[in-house]
């Protein structure tokens, strides 16, 4: 029991910082805290962890009720391939966080 406890904790934890990498949540608080009290956008940021915690803990506790685990398996599988796709696709194709990079910049510099 001890065992699957830790390396269950241990792939949670890789699958939350590799998610983490790509995600742009930490700009949007970057700027929002140039922009607002910080104290404020901390507790606004915290609140939504908390609650997209609360959401993703609950569904991971539903999902096996109601998903065989072959069907969640490769329901699973599609979803990360085709959402790493659609990474890649935006990554290589759109120019928009140029422009943001750019605009932030300028707030920086003024």
């Amino acid at each position: 029991m001890g065992l699957s406890l830790i390396e269950g904790f241990t792939k949670s934890l890789a699958m939350t910082v590799l998610s983490e990498i790509g995600d742009k949540t930490f700009f949007a608080a970057a700027i929002l805290a140039m922009r607002h009290p910080r104290k404020l956008v901390l507790s606004g940021c915290l609140t939504a962890l908390i609650v997209m915690t609360i959401l993703s803990a609950s569904l991971g506790w539903a999902a096996p009720n109601l998903v065989s685990r072959r069907w969640s398996h490769h329901l699973t599988t599609v979803l990360f391939f085709g959402f790493g796709l659609w990474s890649l696709w935006e990554g290589f194709t759109e120019e928009g966080e140029a422009e943001e990079l750019k605009e932030v910049e300028a707030k920086l510099v003024s």
